[in-house]
């Protein structure tokens, strides 16, 4: 399912929309929803190590926090040692994968290249099972709640700019869903999941549509976004697996999370729910902007931001200059050191 030059980059070869489509079903509960990841996520990524899959919470510059975990396809004895090799990593180092992502090998995280092969950890630990690099892939968002995978490599190994892309789109679904799924489970006890505020058909045609949905604009953004999303699993997913999945933007204007709902009758609606990530930093910044320095200090480029909220890359643009302006700053780099140290850590 998935090919390996002979220089060891991984290219998928298996169906990707798959992964972003099993990332919503929302009903699912937590375990299952995690293996079902894994197992999509396994043809992309196995290369005989399996894959190992979590869910973590990552609250400002903390330690990840392991909220649940699977294994799937990790000879026993490796499997064994994955806590015992994660636990024993620099506090340091174990914080590159949630900050460096969405998807960096282990070689190019240590900065190591070749010398990677020399580091300790890895020569105690993996070396001695023919690993001898790693792939990771962190779905990560600005309230630190995310999951991820990580997957042995029998070879040096560089994730290409069209992997970081490809990765990239796959985990700002993950991302979102996860946030998706907490906020339905911290509903109250005694109240009702919030109902979506919007239902349409896989036309585009808008069947019903409450609060912020009511408004022109947002009906027009959400018509055209579901049929993005019909077209995506179209032909075009096995056609140009790529431009499928670049299709199917992540949020729509940075507020709704479109989730399929299918009815008794088998009839398949696509409901619009509320799913606006939330983001510390200065008050003098937007909720926008926020959101935006937010995804930027998890490394994630202009473009992908853009993908990450549905919104345009130049948008994204414009909002950090004026959030640098607003805070004094001239580079990317001292507008996200000043903001991180104005996140409070919050659980």
């Amino acid at each position: 399912m998935m090919g390996v030059s002979p220089k060891g980059s991984f290219v998928a070869k298996a169906d990707l929309l798959n992964i972003v489509e099993i990332a919503y079903h929302v009903e699912l509960d937590d375990a299952a929803w995690l293996a079902a990841l894994a197992e999509a996520v396994l043809p992309h990524l196995g290369e005989g190590f399996g894959v190992a899959a979590f869910e973590y919470y990552r609250p400002g510059e903390s330690l990840p926090e392991v909220v649940q975990w699977c294994h799937l396809g990790i000879p026993k004895k490796l499997a064994a040692l994955y806590p015992t090799i994660f636990q024993k990593m620099d506090p340091e180092i174990r914080q590159r994968p949630f900050r460096m992502g969405p998807c960096i090998t282990g070689s190019q995280m240590m900065g190591l290249r070749h010398g990677f092969l020399d580091e300790p950890h890895m020569k105690q630990y993996a070396q001695k099972f023919g690993m001898y690099d790693s792939v990771w892939i962190t779905a990560a968002e600005p309230s630190g709640r995310g999951c991820g995978f990580h997957a042995g490599r029998p070879r040096l190994t560089r994730a290409s700019s069209a992997q970081i892309r490809q990765w990239g789109r796959i985990a700002a679904h993950l991302s979102n869903a996860v946030r998706l799924r907490h906020a339905m489970k911290v509903v109250r006890p005694g109240m009702a999941i919030p109902e979506p505020e919007a239902i349409l058909d896989p036309s585009g045609k808008i069947h019903d549509a409450t609060g912020e949905a009511r408004s022109e604009r947002a009906r027009d953004l959400l018509r055209r976004a579901v049929r993005m999303i019909e077209k995506s699993r179209g032909p075009l997913r096995k056609k140009d697996p790529d431009k499928s999945l670049a299709s199917w933007k992540a949020l729509v204007d940075g507020r709704w999370s479109l989730v399929d709902q299918i009815e008794q009758n088998g009839q398949r609606y696509i409901v619009a729910r509320e799913n606006e990530p939330t983001a510390q930093g200065p008050d003098v910044l937007t909720k926008r902007q926020k959101e935006i320095v937010g995804y930027a200090q998890l490394g994630h480029h202009d473009k992908l931001i853009a993908y990450d909220l549905g919104i345009s890359p130049s948008t994204v643009r414009v909002q950090l200059f004026k959030a640098k302006a607003k805070l004094g700053v001239r580079s990317r780099k001292e507008l996200l050191e000043v903001c991180r140290r104005a996140a409070p850590n919050v659980r």
